[in-house]
């Protein structure tokens, strides 16, 4: 369970938590994986969500399965790009919350994911959670939370340094 005011905390920010559909990078089921390609190509990100003709998530795709989707045998066919369908190599269950998912939820997701789906309770995208969002809400927490909360330590010293020297740290580390 998140404590309320962390949670209030994390909730409140500048930019939205959810990127809106109308804003997010998608593509269809039926467009070619050409498409797919220049369109993941062209923003930078690592994959997108699919949507099918109604606006309702149908699934991700990512350039190792466009790729895949265009191997022969041991050869690539590169003139698939244009002939293959995104629907036909689609990651078909990607991550994904209802919009009315509780924060912890998406949290939990994220360990795994750089994005989380957000749907209606009907499957129409709304738009995704990114992990930057949420990290660049933590990062403002860790630095502002103390200055706007009062804060009573329970088994700790007021301040302690946290360095990448730190036991902790080394342990982070190890894994």
């Amino acid at each position: 369970m998140i404590g309320k005011y962390i949670g209030r905390f994390l909730m409140q920010g500048e930019d939205p938590l959810m990127i809106d559909a109308e804003r997010c990078a998608t593509v269809r089921t039926e467009n070619t994986l050409m498409h797919a390609m220049l369109l993941l190509t062209s923003v930078g990100y690592t994959s997108i969500p699919v949507l099918n003709d109604c606006s309702h998530l149908a699934g991700i795709i990512a350039m190792p399965s466009i790729v895949n989707g265009v191997l022969e045998d041991d050869n690539y066919n590169w003139d698939l790009l244009n002939r293959r369908k995104v629907r036909d190599v689609m990651q078909t269950n990607p991550p994904k919350v209802f919009d009315d998912a509780k924060l912890e939820d998406v949290l939990r997701l994220l360990i795994l994911s750089n994005y989380i789906c957000v749907t209606d309770r009907k499957g129409l995208f709304k738009g995704i959670v990114a992990r930057k969002q949420i990290l660049k809400r933590l990062n403002r927490l860790a630095h502002e939370f103390e200055i706007k909360y009062d804060v009573t330590p329970a088994h700790m010293g007021d301040h302690a340094t946290y360095d990448f020297s730190s036991t902790a740290m080394k342990d982070l580390r190890a894994i």
